[in-house]
């Protein structure tokens, strides 16, 4: 399968599951609005669980990875906060209704990646201490990120994304 036919079909979920909740997102029901046949969706995903892993990493790599040397850091932070604002009703549904994915860990992978680069470049070494700091501070940002999106009145997106701005700023003094 190609890579554009998997990011229909993880784009289909994403509408699904956002619309109807993840526990009633069927790979049937995926497959009849991809207009694709069943068996090309387990030639790739082993079920929805893995198509749920490959869609987070997808967006992840699309607004993190997909920017370094594109957008400075604080750009990318703001556009990280923004996607999964964009997408909250997805991110809602996966993250009560399911726990064999790792939504928390999945996204603060991919942020731990943002964030040793900017160490890297700041010149300062990636060893222990930096490493304890990254996931420490990955983990607390994205908990951050979802305890928002469950609020009955979230903060905007970008008010929280200025704080760890702000926070990254003031401890590695960049």
């Amino acid at each position: 399968m190609s890579e554009d036919l998997k990011l229909h079909i993880s784009q289909v979920f994403k509408d699904e599951v956002a619309k109807k909740g993840f526990n009633h997102t069927s790979v049937a029901k995926l497959m009849k609005e991809s207009g694709i046949r069943r068996q090309s969706f387990y030639d790739n995903f082993q079920d929805k669980y893995d198509l749920l892993a490959y869609t987070i990493r997808s967006m992840m790599d699309n607004d993190i990875e997909a920017n370094i040397g594109f957008l400075d850091w604080e750009g990318i932070i703001y556009l990280v906060f923004y996607g999964i604002e964009l997408n909250k009703r997805f991110y809602r549904s996966v993250y009560e209704s399911q726990s064999e994915v790792d939504v928390v860990g999945e996204i603060s992978k991919h942020i731990a990646s943002l964030l040793k680069k900017i160490i890297e470049e700041e010149g300062q070494p990636f060893d222990e201490k930096a490493q304890d700091f990254v996931e420490t501070f990955c983990l607390g940002l994205t908990y951050t990120m979802i305890d928002n999106l469950m609020r009955i009145k979230p903060q905007e997106y970008d008010v929280i994304a200025k704080k760890v701005v702000n926070a990254l700023h003031f401890t590695l003094n960049v």
